[in-house]
């Protein structure tokens, strides 16, 4: 299904949410549980196994840390309702008298929508100040809604541009990071388990080849090695070569030694 994330206006208020094509406006699960500082793991459950509210959930995808991720969100239409099922005391202290406010208002709309008989109302049946009173404590209540969700976009934006910050400070140390490691490896040399390791390659596939051929070969290699790799000897090998050596070795067995599997001992790809 199409979507698309972008700033809705709903009952006069913009709020930042997801948009499906034929379907609703959606809002992530996770942001309206932080706003209010609920556990985002137990709502999530609690929404899933409830059979009115798990009807209004979707799965929509919205940018987060830079990247696309799917995440569970909430119609807009169930929002009112889940409000109404969140214990007061599970929200952020200063959230909780709003919280509070609204739902002992929606007690008295539902009361007097159901009335004493827990029927529903007809609405020819309701008298004219009945109406009234209702639209108030629709309108009341409805004012408690539209200042969370106020709440709710205060924090997303404080949210991206945490964010935002935080993957600006990535990027840099990851350069800063990569400068370096590629100055270390420019700077210092293999180690000597890594020296030992190509000797004995490079002994390996002369003998072998010798055994072959009957010439003896070990010096011509190893010079063919220093003049490959730019240096005068294993032990000056640059670090950041080492990989380059490896292939050097493989490339080699493979060129001169192709029938032979045990041409090469088995080679440590990284730094010892």
């Amino acid at each position: 299904m199409l979507q698309r994330v972008e700033d809705v206006t709903f009952d006069g208020d913009t709020l930042p949410a997801v948009v499906r094509a034929g379907d609703s406006v959606a809002i992530p699960v996770r942001t309206i549980c932080e706003v209010l500082g609920l556990d985002v793991e137990r709502q999530s459950a609690r929404l899933r196994e409830h059979e009115v509210l798990s009807q209004g959930l979707r799965v929509v995808r919205m940018p987060l840390g830079g990247q696309l991720r799917s995440v569970m969100a909430i119609s807009h239409k169930y929002v009112a309702f889940w409000l109404a099922t969140v214990t007061p005391k599970h929200v952020k202290p200063a959230l909780r008298p709003k919280l509070v406010r609204y739902q002992t208002e929606l007690v008295d709309v539902l009361a007097l929508l159901y009335g004493t008989n827990m029927q529903p109302t007809r609405p020819s049946d309701v008298p004219t100040d009945v109406i009234g009173t209702i639209q108030t404590q629709l309108a009341a209540a409805l004012q408690d809604v539209r200042l969370l969700r106020e709440a709710l976009l205060s924090q997303q934006q404080e949210t991206h541009v945490c964010l935002d910050t935080h993957d600006d400070q990535i990027e840099a140390l990851e350069g800063l990071m990569d400068d370096l490691q590629q100055q270390l490896s420019s700077h210092t040399t293999i180690t000597s388990a890594q020296q030992e390791l190509l000797k004995r390659s490079i002994q390996r596939r002369a003998k072998r080849i010798e055994q072959r051929t009957g010439r003896a070969v070990y010096g011509k290699l190893f010079a063919q090695f220093c003049i490959d790799l730019g240096t005068p000897k294993y032990a000056l090998l640059p670090a950041g070569k080492y990989g380059q050596a490896l292939d050097w070795l493989r490339r080699k067995a493979a060129e001169e030694l192709p029938d032979d599997p045990d041409a090469l001992p088995p080679l440590q790809e990284t730094l010892l």
